[in-house]
């Protein structure tokens, strides 16, 4: 069998998930398979074809999840709309859930036509590879399949099915949708999340404090990884946060290039509330969501209010501390000293509008780029200032990528694809991305950020 499944998630109650039937394609074709996942999974390629990938040949029932979540600030009812789990694959004593997306009408699609165009799915491909490769916790894509029908969004495009890969879809929006559910079916299902990913805390006095302990961490340590490579998710709600700690729903998410905390590139947050400077404090919000959400087991259990307030009262320290430590790594300083030195060259990065990534690539190494801003005599006193205390060449490698997805090398490998079929620049893209902390060539295409007209007219969509 291609897959070895064992569903956990049918266990819990059946009001949060729904029976589904992926649609029907005819022709279904394999447009990319990530080879690495598949060993990591242990799956056979050879079995592996657009059929089993594409939902047509089936193991076992897939289901649909029900969830909530605070869209932009407002509570929604939702769950996946085109969207559905295969199954849960266990391969040495780990669990993923594998999920297609696009594929088709569930219960929970409302208006939605359950489809997905290829450059939406093509671009989450690439955008998880490049996380997983940046080394951020993520969901994976394990393949693109393009369908035979056409899907029109800002234009007409063809059709395509992602095969996702996370160790699961559960997210902050699922226990608010369960809260409603009343206090014992939260209680049943908190248990269950806790066995399926946080086995350790059953061993602790304070399971469910704990827990939302441990989730909040993982959240802090994913955002501040964001923080650290120029990342905006872009769509930063309640369902599309994990309790695990994935990066996961690339839709209108992009790479900073030039400095700027209110950075937002996506088509929908016209007001700026998942601006890049504005992820931790979204985070923040969100977290206190779900401590809402976590609200009734006080009810069951030894969990008080309080406790819960108090977690959350720790977050703005625990989250500077994260991020100070990861900003003196880019910085290559290895110390827990210097705050007001990197607060001093955050500063400079504000004023300047500097390239976020290349800044860090010619403070290791000055003159690997002819940008105007770092033959100021500023830059340079502040290079000084960090080489007295830091710029340790070995510290900053591990800390800074030498590339990213630019945003116009995306778009261009994109439309090569919808304009003439050809995948080799995407392909290339992948191939810089697959190690992307290593120089290939300096100063090459993949290291040079876009005109300055591109990045402030640059927009993504959600292509829902």
């Amino acid at each position: 069998m291609p897959f070895s499944f064992d569903t956990t998630y049918k266990s819990v109650d059946s009001s949060l998930y729904s029976r589904v039937t992926p649609k029907r394609i005819a022709n279904p074709k394999v447009l990319l398979l990530n080879d690495r996942l598949c060993a990591d999974l242990g799956l056979d390629t050879a079995e592996l074809n657009a059929n089993v990938l594409a939902g047509q040949n089936l193991l076992e029932e897939p289901i649909a999840q029900a969830y909530a979540g605070h869209q932009y600030g407002s509570f929604t009812v939702l769950g996946d709309g085109r969207a559905m789990i295969l199954g849960e694959h266990v391969h040495d004593g780990n669990r993923y859930d594998i999920q297609l997306k696009g594929s088709g009408r569930t219960p929970y699609s409302r208006r939605g036509d359950g489809n997905a165009t290829v450059s939406s799915m093509l671009r989450e491909f690439l955008y998880s590879h490049a996380m997983q490769n940046l080394n951020i916790k993520t969901s994976r894509s394990l393949a693109v399949v393009e369908t035979d029908e056409a899907v029109r969004r800002r234009r007409t495009e063809p059709g395509a099915i992602l095969v996702r890969v996370m160790n699961s879809h559960i997210r902050y929006g699922t226990f608010q949708y369960v809260a409603g559910q009343g206090p014992d079916e939260l209680q049943r299902f908190t248990d269950y999340v806790i066995d399926r990913h946080y086995p350790q805390l059953n061993e602790t006095d304070r399971t469910y404090l704990e827990f939302f302990d441990a989730v909040m961490q993982s959240s802090i340590e994913m955002v501040v990884d964001w923080l650290r490579v120029g990342f905006i998710h872009g769509v930063m709600n309640t369902d599309n946060m994990s309790v695990n700690g994935e990066t996961f729903d690339y839709g209108p998410c992009a790479f900073m290039n030039y400095y700027d905390e209110e950075t937002v590139f996506s088509s929908i947050d016209t007001h700026g509330r998942y601006a890049f400077g504005n992820q931790q404090r979204i985070l923040q919000w969100n977290l206190e969501r779900f401590a809402e959400a976590l609200q009734p087991l006080c009810k069951q259990s030894a969990l008080t209010h309080d406790e819960l307030k108090g977690k959350l009262d720790e977050f703005e320290n625990r989250f500077a501390v994260q991020y100070y430590t990861m900003m003196r790594k880019k910085l290559g300083i290895n110390s827990d000293a210097e705050k007001e030195l990197v607060d001093e060259f955050l500063e400079w990065l504000r004023k300047s509008n500097a390239d976020y990534t290349n800044t860090f690539l010619e403070l290791e190494a000055p003159g690997r780029f002819d940008d105007p801003v770092f033959a100021t005599a500023e830059f340079e006193r502040l290079r000084e200032k960090l080489a007295a205390v830091g710029l340790e060449e070995e510290v900053m490698q591990d800390a800074n990528p030498r590339y990213i997805p630019r945003n116009y090398l995306v778009e261009k490998a994109l439309d090569e694809y919808l304009e003439a079929g050809d995948l080799s620049t995407f392909e290339e893209l992948l191939t810089v991305l697959e190690n992307p902390y290593t120089a290939r060539d300096m100063g090459s295409q993949f290291q040079q950020p876009p005109r300055r007209e591109f990045d402030a007219a640059y927009t993504t969509y959600c292509n829902t």
